[in-house]
């Protein structure tokens, strides 16, 4: 009987450090997100005025914009004919919307990996 008190103790005692610890993760994750946040919104502070100041560049970056967007639909169009082995007449883009990053950079270097081996 002994024997099953004493391992009973070590399983509590064993649980409990392991909670508290993880309760330690826990709040270092938080603090190290909430540091890198306001790092985050510090440059998007800095950056937004610099936007808005010159409006010369605002105009030719929008031209350029909507050459790189007629391109993009041009490219899209072309993958999307080749790879249902259709004519891009037969094919209209009707919108483009860009999906935010919001995957890891693991998941995006693996992907462009795979695509230069394939090149």
């Amino acid at each position: 009987m002994d024997i099953v008190l004493d391992s009973v103790k070590v399983m509590v005692l064993g649980m409990g450090t392991v909670f508290v610890v993880l309760i330690g993760l826990v709040f270092i994750i938080k603090a190290l997100h909430r540091l890198t946040d306001k790092s985050a919104s510090k440059a998007e502070q800095v950056f937004e005025p610099a936007q808005k100041s010159d409006a010369v560049n605002n105009a030719v970056q929008l031209q350029e914009r909507v050459e790189e967007d007629e391109e993009l639909v041009a490219v899209i169009a072309a993958a999307v004919a080749a790879s249902l082995h259709r004519s891009t007449h037969d094919i209209v883009v009707r919108s483009i919307k860009r999906v935010p990053a919001i995957t890891p950079i693991w998941n995006r270097v693996g992907r462009q990996e795979q695509i230069v081996t394939r090149l």
